[in-house]
């Protein structure tokens, strides 16, 4: 795949002059574009992700978290399978893919990997026992910006990423897995998802009572109107 076919959004949602420094120096030193929005409230992934997906501007769009470490031919992949489904001339809206997780451990510890480093890293990790649908969904462009992005009623953790995937199957989008012909790994980090049991609790009920809305965010998203 030639370079230029691939555009890389980061998000510095809300982060402090230090690492907001080091953001734009790893962007600018990889050809990548970075939006900046100040956090307020409770962690809104939804939100940092949509604020992503209103400047990106490729045909394919992949909503993807900063601890993940991809395959050399992921990106190669995901392309693969949105062209075959096109050229098969399927019935449906296109595909949703995801992939399975691998988490390395903590041992791992933290560095700067090559991509030398993907196939031994890979050897120290655990599949996680669910297949899940997070940190991995890549699908037309249109059908995110039909559906007004990721749900930001969700605050704090969790519940994001299988509402949307409900609401792209609602849609006509078909589910496709991209692994295992291609796999990502996430690194191990301090986590805080327990930390706000209620907003959980809450983002459990919204899911089930709204998944079935394919359009949300009818007062804006991505911190834009609708």
């Amino acid at each position: 795949m030639a370079p230029e076919a691939l555009e890389v959004v980061l998000v510095d949602y809300g982060s402090g002059p230090v690492h907001r420094e080091d953001i734009a120096r790893a962007a600018a030193a990889h050809g990548a574009r970075v939006t900046r929005v100040e956090a307020g409230g409770l962690w809104n992934r939804s939100r940092a992700l949509n604020c992503g997906l209103r400047v990106a501007r490729g045909r394919y769009l992949l909503c993807t978290d900063v601890d993940m470490i991809f395959s050399p031919n992921f990106v190669a992949e995901l392309l693969r399978h949105h062209g075959a489904w096109e050229a098969r001339g399927a019935q449906g809206r296109g595909l949703i893919l995801f992939s399975r997780c691998l988490d390395l451990p903590e041992a791992a510890g933290l560095a700067r990997w090559e991509r030398g480093d993907y196939e031994r890293l890979r050897a120290l990790c655990a599949e996680r026992p669910t297949q899940g649908t997070g940190a991995c969904q890549c699908a037309p462009r249109e059908f995110f910006f039909h559906a007004r992005g990721y749900d930001e009623g969700f605050e704090h953790w969790g519940a994001e990423d299988d509402d949307m995937r409900a609401r792209a199957l609602r849609h006509g989008l078909t589910a496709a897995w991209v692994s295992p012909s291609a796999t990502m790994l996430h690194q191990w980090h301090p986590t805080t998802k327990d930390a706000h049991p209620w907003r959980r609790r809450l983002n459990k009920w919204r899911l089930y009572l709204t998944r079935w809305r394919v359009r949300k965010n009818a007062r804006g998203w991505g911190g834009l109107p609708p």
